[in-house]
């Protein structure tokens, strides 16, 4: 006499739940790590463009001061700088913070960054 077995064990291809929870946890570990390598390079161009702002402003301020004839005590508005920065505006920093012109023998400042031009030289890349 022959017994089969009704109950035979049948393989399915596919993934277990264990698996795919698995594949998820290492996607979200990778995720984490570039969202956090992601803010710290939008933070440092944050700072590189305030810097790159402030320059601007302080070499605006000695053309000014040229072209006007003005004394190191003497302060430029931001109307006074406009037609010698960029597309004729004021920039903006990109935090949020203001810009302070100061007189021409003290360099520009950004109230977020603490970026101050330092004036004659390039602004660097570190």
């Amino acid at each position: 006499m022959k017994i089969t077995n009704k109950f035979k064990a049948v393989r399915q291809s596919g993934f277990t739940l264990i698996e795919i929870m698995v594949v998820v946890a290492i996607i979200g570990m990778l995720m984490s790590v570039a969202t956090l390598g992601i803010e710290h390079a939008i933070k440092n161009a944050k700072k590189q463009t305030c810097l790159m702002n402030v320059e601007s402003i302080d070499q605006a301020k000695q053309l000014w001061m040229l072209e006007n004839h003005k004394g190191d005590n003497d302060v430029a508005t931001e109307d006074d700088l406009k037609g010698l920065l960029k597309n004729n505006t004021f920039p903006i920093c990109p935090s949020g913070g203001t810009y302070t012109i100061n007189a021409i023998s003290t360099p520009a400042t950004c109230s977020v960054h603490g970026a101050q031009a330092t004036t004659g030289t390039a602004p660097t890349g570190n």
